[in-house]
């Protein structure tokens, strides 16, 4: 799967970081972290990608080890924090061996995931089990998770007749991709899923939907046409809570003692 992203890296930042619909879709995220996680807080990424969010955090005042297993991303991540209190580190989420740079920081305040970067992962037991050691009691997770069931994917997929690609989540193997010369399977689970994976070492706190008004990423072409009342859609995921119909769940756990 590195390759994938490797191949992803160059164009990823013009392709979709820049994009109004990423811009939306990140505040929301970026708002929660400033309220969780204050100046002088440590926090460990999962899966940074070139290291957008790592910068916004370590901006503030957030010590951030941003870690991927994309050397092309790592190496945008690296370019991008320079000069900041960033540690760009490799980690493989499926190999869970964590390099001396990521446990010379601990405990960390927090753990931050964005944008499906753990729907790589068939199951979530090693990772929590993984993390509970390098989180300081009270830390939170916060775990931006592609879901099982998001309203837009279905509604666009059996609009165009594409009926497995509307339930494709729904299927308990996952769904197979490819790109980068090779083919992977992404997983979606379920919150009751995340909540038994993560106990007994974190309790879920809340849960709340990213983009449920808002398209998924893959449809961002459509946010640019003419007619599509993107502020009125920003504006309404920014004021519901509920259903977890949306293409992310933000999902907030909290170290127990």
């Amino acid at each position: 799967m590195s390759a994938y992203f490797d191949a992803l890296a160059p164009a990823y930042d013009a392709d979709f970081t820049a994009t109004p619909l990423a811009r939306a879709l990140r505040g929301r995220v970026w708002a929660r972290l400033d309220q969780l996680f204050p100046s002088g807080s440590s926090v460990l990424e999962l899966a940074c990608g070139t290291g957008e969010d790592a910068r916004h955090l370590a901006e503030r005042g957030v010590r951030v080890v941003a870690t991927d297993q994309s050397p092309a991303m790592l190496a945008l991540a690296q370019a991008k924090t320079a000069h900041l209190p960033v540690t760009v580190a490799r980690l493989d989420l499926a190999a869970l061996d964590p390099a001396p740079e990521i446990l010379a920081h601990a405990p960390y305040s927090g753990v931050l995931s964005n944008f499906g970067g753990l729907n790589a992962l068939a199951q979530h037991r090693d990772l929590a089990a993984c993390l509970a050691p390098l989180v300081a009691p009270g830390g939170r997770l916060v775990l931006v998770v592609m879901g099982r069931y998001c309203a837009w994917e279905i509604g666009w997929h059996l609009l165009h007749l594409q009926p497995r690609r509307a339930f494709r989540r729904l299927n308990p193997g996952g769904a197979t991709s490819q790109g980068g010369g090779v083919t992977f399977t992404v997983f979606y689970p379920s919150t009751a899923a995340l909540r038994r994976a993560f106990a007994p070492h974190f309790r879920l706190a809340r849960a709340w939907p990213l983009g449920l008004f808002l398209p998924p990423t893959y449809l961002e072409p459509l946010t640019r046409q003419r007619w599509f009342p993107f502020r009125l859609c920003a504006a309404l995921d920014r004021r519901l809570p509920w259903p977890m119909w949306a293409d992310h769940t933000v999902y907030e756990f909290v170290r127990e003692a």
